[in-house]
C-alpha cells in the first residue's frame, strides 16, 4: 500500500510539474477575420510545439499602443501585431525588442525589416475602396475608380469609413488632402473636403472590423474605405466584395509585428515572432486573410498569388504615407477629426 501511494504522488508530482511547465504568452492582434485565421490556423500550432497557452487580446492598432503604454514597467503583452504607422511610433517608445534570429531577418523583402529589426512585416496590403458588386450591379452604379467617389451624391448615407484612431481613417483624410492640394504636411484641405464633401455620405465611422462586415451584409452600407485583406476576407466567406486600388493609387498597409520588450517570456515571444513570419503561416495568411507574403520564400498557387501583393515589383506600385509627419502630429489630427468630422 505504502508502495502504491508513493507511485500515486510521484504521477501527481509529474502531473503538476508538466501544467506548471507550460508556460503563457500574451499576443495582442487584431480582431474580426485576422483573430479567426490566428485561432484556428496559428496559434494551436505554436502552443503544441512549444508546450505553451498563448492568451489572445484582440483590439486594433490603438487600442494595443494604449495597452503597451497603460502597462510600462509591468509588460504583459508578449507580441503585438498592429499597422506599420503605430509600430513605428512603439518602436520610438522603446517597446520593441530587435529581432534575434539573423535566418528570420534575411528570409524577409528589406521593406518588411522596420527599425533594424525591431519589428517585422508579417503582411502586405493598401488601403481603397470596397463596394458591394450586387448592389451597384442592380442600381445602375459605376463601380469606384476614384478616392473623390467618396463625394458621389448617389451614396449619401451608405457610406462607411473607420476613424481616425484606424489606419483606414488615417489613409482616408491624408489622401483627401493629396487630391485637394494638400500633403501630410499640409493637412488642412483633407480636413475641408472630409467635412464637407464626404462627411454628408458617411452612416458610420466605424472602425471594429465586425460590425463594418455587418453593416455590408445588412445592405446598410453599400460603400466603405478598407483594407485588401478585410476585402479579400467577405470574398472568401462568398460576400460580393469589389476591391479597387483608386486611380490616385492604393495606400501601402503592412501589417507588423515585435516582441515586447520586458515582457514576461521574451524568448518564447521571439519564437512567436518568427513563427509568424514563417513561410507557412504567411500563406495561411494570404489564403484565409488577402495578406501578400513579407517571406520572400512563401510560395502561392497561381489562385492566390493573383489575389494579394506578391513580391517586390508589386509593392513598389502603392503610394507610401510620410510616418515622419504623420506620427508627432498624429494627437492633433485626432482632436481636430472629433471637432470637425466625427462629431
Amino acid at each position: 500500500m505504502k508502495r502504491l501511494l508513493l507511485a500515486a504522488a510521484s504521477l501527481l508530482g509529474l502531473a503538476s510539474g508538466s501544467a506548471m511547465a507550460q508556460q503563457r504568452l500574451v499576443v495582442a492582434a487584431y480582431g474580426g477575420s485576422y483573430e479567426s485565421v490566428m485561432r484556428e490556423q496559428v496559434i494551436p500550432a505554436f502552443e503544441r510545439a512549444n508546450n505553451v497557452r498563448v492568451d489572445y487580446l484582440a483590439g486594433n492598432s490603438t487600442d494595443t499602443l494604449a495597452r503597451l503604454q497603460a502597462q510600462k514597467g509591468n509588460q504583459q503583452i508578449g507580441v503585438i501585431v498592429v499597422d506599420d504607422g503605430p509600430m513605428f511610433q512603439a518602436i520610438s517608445l522603446g517597446f520593441c525588442q530587435k529581432t534575434t534570429d539573423q535566418a528570420v531577418l534575411d528570409s524577409l523583402y528589406p521593406i518588411a525589416v522596420l527599425g533594424g529589426g525591431a519589428a517585422l512585416g508579417t503582411g502586405f496590403g493598401y488601403t481603397g475602396l470596397a463596394y458591394n458588386e450586387k448592389i451597384f450591379r442592380e442600381r445602375g452604379l459605376a463601380p469606384p475608380t476614384s478616392w473623390n467617389d467618396l463625394t458621389r451624391p448617389e451614396l449619401r448615407q451608405r457610406i462607411s469609413i473607420p476613424g481616425i484612431d484606424n489606419t483606414y481613417g488615417l489613409h482616408t483624410v491624408a489622401m483627401m488632402a493629396r487630391i485637394n492640394g494638400g500633403s501630410e504636411k499640409e493637412i488642412g484641405p483633407g480636413f475641408r473636403a472630409m467635412r464637407e464633401r464626404v462627411n454628408p455620405n458617411v452612416l458610420a465611422y466605424e472602425s471594429s472590423p465586425g460590425k463594418m462586415s455587418e453593416m455590408f451584409t445588412s445592405g446598410e452600407i453599400w460603400m466603405a474605405v478598407w483594407g485588401s485583406s478585410r476585402a479579400r476576407a467577405m470574398q472568401v466567406a462568398g460576400f460580393p466584395m469589389g476591391f479597387v486600388a483608386p486611380k490616385e493609387g492604393g495606400v501601402a498597409l503592412m501589417t507588423a509585428t515585435c516582441a515586447v520588450t520586458a515582457s514576461p517570456d521574451t524568448a518564447m515571444a521571439q519564437k512567436f515572432v518568427a513563427h509568424l513570419v514563417s513561410a507557412e503561416v504567411q500563406a495561411a495568411f494570404s489564403k484565409d486573410y488577402g495578406s501578400g507574403p513579407t517571406n520572400r520564400t512563401t510560395q502561392l498557387p497561381p489562385e492566390i498569388a493573383s489575389t494579394v501583393i506578391y513580391g517586390e515589383a508589386q509593392v513598389k506600385q502603392l503610394l507610401a504615407m510620410d510616418w515622419d509627419v504623420i506620427n508627432p502630429a498624429r494627437q492633433e489630427w485626432t482632436r481636430r477629426w472629433q471637432r470637425e468630422v466625427e462629431r
